[in-house]
């Protein structure tokens, strides 16, 4: 929700991991398998708002939702509806354009959604609401790639994590286990901006999510760093 990564592997496999930034009182469920608009899709739910930060739907698309779109904006509620609750409507269109193209986006809060599109060949997407426009673009599926929500991360605790994840990929192991630790010690001791971060107990990383599509299975991997405890779920 609040950090992610971006890896490519192969011609059409990839890992997406995300660190869930957000208050501790902000329970989650763990992901299961639920029906959306008639596709079986995997995601965790957020208890409060019923939404949700990250999505992988057998239609061939993961999903991911950070908080805030280019800068940190003013906090201005009350807003239509959860941000976590776009990213279950997405579901409703046929590709990105058509959701740019027909959502009402009014009244909802900036934010960034990832979009990792599958249908023979990999394509990542970008789209930013900043509360008055939609920035949409297509990236590179070869590079890969890191983002960190504007709401907590300025531009220069941007840049340093994004120093972090350039080392990182200098070990030039791209594992699910390599990807998984680099998720929990990069910046370790920095309570502030490390990833695995903790802001006297207001917001601190509450879990990991992982979308690992590989070959022909997609799995979902999610740890709660408050429980201390783990589970992997197929698609099927």
């Amino acid at each position: 929700m609040c950090t992610l990564t971006y890896i490519p592997l192969g011609e059409s496999n990839y890992i997406l991991t995300t660190n869930r930034d957000e208050s501790p009182r902000r329970v989650a469920s763990y992901p299961a398998r639920q029906i959306i608009n008639g596709f079986v899709s995997i995601f965790p739910r957020d208890k409060e708002a019923a939404g949700t930060w990250m999505m992988y739907n057998e239609t061939g698309y993961s999903l991911c939702l950070l908080n805030g779109a280019f800068v940190k904006h003013t906090h201005e509620p009350p807003y239509k509806k959860s941000r976590g609750l776009v990213v279950l409507e997405y579901a409703k269109y046929k590709s990105s354009i058509d959701f740019i193209l027909t959502y009402d986006f009014s009244g909802i809060e900036p934010f960034t959604l990832v979009i990792i599109r599958n249908n023979g060949k990999r394509q990542p997407e970008e789209l930013r609401w900043d509360g008055k426009s939609i920035h949409y673009k297509c990236l590179d599926s070869e590079i890969p790639a890191i983002w960190s929500s504007s709401t907590l991360y300025d531009h220069k605790a941007q840049c340093l994590r994004n120093d972090w994840f350039d080392k990182w990929k200098c070990n030039k192991d791209f594992s699910v286990e390599s990807i998984l630790n680099f998720h929990k010690t990069a910046g370790k001791g920095d309570e502030i901006n490390g990833l695995v971060m903790n802001r006297n107990n207001i917001v601190k990383t509450l879990s990991v999510t992982q979308v690992r599509k590989l070959d022909e299975e997609v799995l979902m991997y999610y740890e709660d760093f408050h429980d201390k405890k783990n589970i992997e779920l197929n698609l099927k």
